[in-house]
């Protein structure tokens, strides 16, 4: 035991439990573009260079609740030498709403020189919104850059789902719905020219490194991004395709980022891929798992190992576990309230009152974490 110091998706009944960016259903969306590209694929040379994971710094998924509800720079510099020194780990991937946390968070991370991608959250907000926050976020990170190296900044994440105004719904969840339809049409080109847009205000202030976390559904224009960047998991619908997937990615002749890939802890969490949060029941006074259910952390480590594997193999630059830590998915050793086997962390927390919650710094590091770490080394 080791004493120290979302998963994607809404709460129904006004709660939304999310400890990072709510993965939502693949199901109705456009295959991946690129997918069928059949012009030769060379490997650039390299691979794996950034080592990465996802860290969320808090995301207000709903009136009073927070992603992140305890913050406190001790515990973050305590995870963050975590993911150095034991996952052995040289870059991070801090994502979330409050701009002072991502700098505090990237100032922690720049100290123990780790590489840093910033990417700002600003969910279910219109265009304007979204270009404001990032434009506050650029200026934070172009302060952090002079100051050291190694800080890139990423536009955002699936716009098309997080943001409002590109797909019709009121919404993320809408939104992922509508994907596919005909009142969805066009949303490349709509994402498109706001992207076009983000960029000149992130370089307004920004000089650093510059990308997107694109969704396999989004059809993006890398040629004026300093690399490619997306979101890659892998499930039974796509498990035939994969290793093409991320094959099509090289075509672009930029060097390639897997911001997210994961898996939950449960069995038959692999074949779900980023559905893996969905065996939660939310209805009730206390949300529980799902009759059927199974806790299976061999699972997430087998899968993550995999795909470790592969990105080296198929010289990927940069892939980054989504995620570190989900304090708002805590372990039970009830099945029935096991939310940590839900969740896509490769460290489990303990519930609020427990002798080993989260609020005394309290985490354990789950099987993953041991596989990260021999693929890291």
């Amino acid at each position: 035991m080791r004493t120290r110091t979302i998963d994607r998706r809404a709460f129904l009944g006004g709660l939304v439990a999310a400890a990072g960016t709510a993965r939502c259903s693949t199901a109705g969306r456009p295959a991946p573009t690129g997918a069928s590209d059949t012009r030769p694929w060379a490997p650039p040379s390299g691979g794996l260079v950034q080592k990465g994971v996802n860290y969320d710094v808090g995301i207000p998924w709903a009136p009073g609740f927070n992603s992140r509800a305890i913050w406190r720079p001790d515990f973050v510099r305590r995870e963050l030498t975590a993911i150095r020194d034991e996952l052995r780990g040289n870059s991070v991937l801090l994502y979330g709403f409050e701009i002072d946390r991502l700098a505090e968070a990237a100032r922690i991370a720049a100290e123990l020189e780790l590489r840093v991608w910033l990417s700002p959250r600003h969910v279910d907000a219109s265009p304007a919104d979204t270009l404001r926050h990032l434009a506050e976020t650029a200026v934070a990170a172009e302060t952090l850059r002079r100051e050291h190296d190694g800080i890139g900044l990423l536009l955002g994440c699936e716009l098309t789902i997080f943001m409002a105004g590109l797909v019709p719904g009121h919404g993320f969840q809408e939104r992922a719905a509508a994907l596919g339809t005909a009142e969805a049409a066009g949303y490349d080109a709509r994402l498109g020219a706001f992207l076009a847009q983000a960029r000149g205000v992130a370089r307004r202030a920004f000089r650093g490194s510059l990308s997107y976390s694109s969704g396999t559904w989004e059809n993006v224009d890398w040629s004026e991004f300093d690399l490619v960047a997306s979101n890659l998991y892998r499930d039974a619908a796509n498990e035939a395709t994969y290793r093409q997937d991320l094959r099509s990615l090289h075509r672009h002749g930029q060097a390639v980022l897997i911001t997210e890939f994961g898996c939950a802890a449960h069995r038959g969490a692999a074949e779900k891929g980023p559905t893996g949060h969905e065996i939660i029941d939310w209805t009730g006074a206390r949300p529980q798992i799902r009759n059927g259910h199974v806790r299976d952390e061999q699972v997430q480590a087998g899968y993550i190992d995999e795909l470790l594997g592969l990105f080296a193999a198929e010289h990927v630059d940069g892939a980054f576990v989504f995620e570190f830590i989900s304090p708002s998915h805590p372990y039970s050793t009830d099945p029935r309230y096991d939310l940590d086997m839900a969740c896509y962390s490769v460290v489990k927390v303990h519930p609020a009152g427990s002798p080993r919650s989260y609020e005394s710094g309290y985490w354990e590091p789950k099987l993953a974490f041991e596989a990260i770490a021999r693929r890291f080394a």
